[in-house]
């Protein structure tokens, strides 16, 4: 008796989320030359029983997004996990490298009305996507988005939307002048640019677009012409700012309000803080490039949906901790900061100058 008020407590208690990210895979049939992803030491999907755990904790969650360091349509579960998502009347959508997206699969994310597909792009023609997306075609995945365009026109559906998700690198930035052009033909509704804030390797540091600070003119002028040229055709441009601030407990990951479930069920803050990028069975921790210097990635959980309710996990004083420095309403008043998080010490995205644009979601 006691277990289940419990349980039902936990669900009229559930976290207020604008959306929940869920890894439901860690493979990839890509292999992009900046991603962990082949670094990870394990590979796996998300099982469909623990992904049904979060399930009854997601009444005043928004949106589902299935996306983690893997490919998702690599999950054979994840049509049913669309499925229980939709019955809930949540709103659910992931991101693709968009080369698996054939008929057959493109039928059923209509037909189940996935509200979200997103699409990786680095670069708008195929030498520049290809080199560094490599195991990716782009030829390909225009077919393939030109399929579902006449797909949901055969079955008059505005299921799901597209969005065009563009990695912004130094060497493909002149390439986002075509980027408005492709997202009109393909019948895209958003584009979103992101920096590369996650840096594996020392010879990629040239690409992060906000080390580059003598091009920075060029790289916001860009960005005002696309994003007027994409307002002109009634389409959402949404961009993470080309420059660096100062150091701030301003995170663009929207930590207060969002949190990620990780392949193996943990619970934290955000991708970049996901214990998928540990190292299990006593392999060394995975390590990145910040300010020209190697720093570990350091995992944080404050507990796993297979033990424990979303609802108590979220509710966890040192969750609250965490999350009250990144509190813009409460750091107004605190007179004594707290000391920044281990995890986000040697993180791009907290020191970035911002957002500009609609939302991913």
């Amino acid at each position: 008796m006691g277990q289940w008020i419990t349980k039902i407590l936990d669900k009229i208690g559930s976290p207020e989320l604008d959306w929940i990210q869920v890894e439901i895979s860690t493979r990839c049939n890509a292999a992009c030359i900046y991603c962990p992803q082949p670094l990870l030491h394990k590979k796996q999907n998300m099982g469909f029983k623990l992904f049904k755990q979060l399930i009854p904790y997601l009444g005043y969650t928004d949106l589902v997004y299935l996306q983690g360091w893997g490919e998702p349509l690599l999950n054979p579960d994840i049509f049913d996990m669309i499925q229980v998502c939709k019955a809930r009347g949540k709103r659910v959508g992931f991101t693709t490298n968009g080369m698996l997206l054939n008929a057959e699969t493109i039928c059923r994310l209509v037909d189940l009305e996935t509200d979200i597909l997103g699409v990786s792009l680095a670069g708008t023609s195929p030498s520049t996507h290809n080199r560094i997306r490599m195991g990716t075609d782009l030829v390909k995945i225009i077919g393939n988005l030109e399929q579902l365009q006449q797909i949901k026109a055969q079955k008059g559906s505005l299921y799901p939307a597209l969005h065009l998700a563009y990695l912004m690198w130094a060497s493909n930035f002149h390439e986002l002048k075509e980027v408005v052009r492709l997202a009109k033909k393909l019948g895209a509704d958003q584009i979103v640019c992101s920096n590369m804030t996650l840096i594996m390797k020392e010879t990629l540091c040239q690409e992060a677009v906000f080390t580059q600070q003598e091009k920075q003119p060029y790289f916001i002028s860009l960005l005002e012409a696309v994003a007027q040229e994409a307002r002109k055709e009634n389409l959402i441009f949404a961009y993470k700012s080309p420059v660096l601030g100062n150091e701030s407990v301003h995170c663009s990951e929207n930590i207060c309000n969002a949190c990620v479930v990780s392949v193996t069920g943990e619970i934290s803050p955000c991708v970049f803080t996901s214990p998928t990028l540990s190292q299990t069975d006593g392999q060394k921790p995975l390590v990145h490039i910040f300010q020209n210097r190697t720093s570990p990635c350091y995992p944080l959980s404050f507990g796993n949906i297979g033990q424990e309710s979303l609802t108590r996990i979220w509710n966890k004083k040192e969750y609250r901790q965490f999350r009250k420095f990144y509190d813009i309403a409460m750091t107004k008043f605190v007179m004594d900061p707290q000391p920044v998080p281990k995890s986000c010490m040697s993180c791009y995205n907290s020191i970035m100058a911002g957002s500009i644009g609609g939302l991913r979601a």
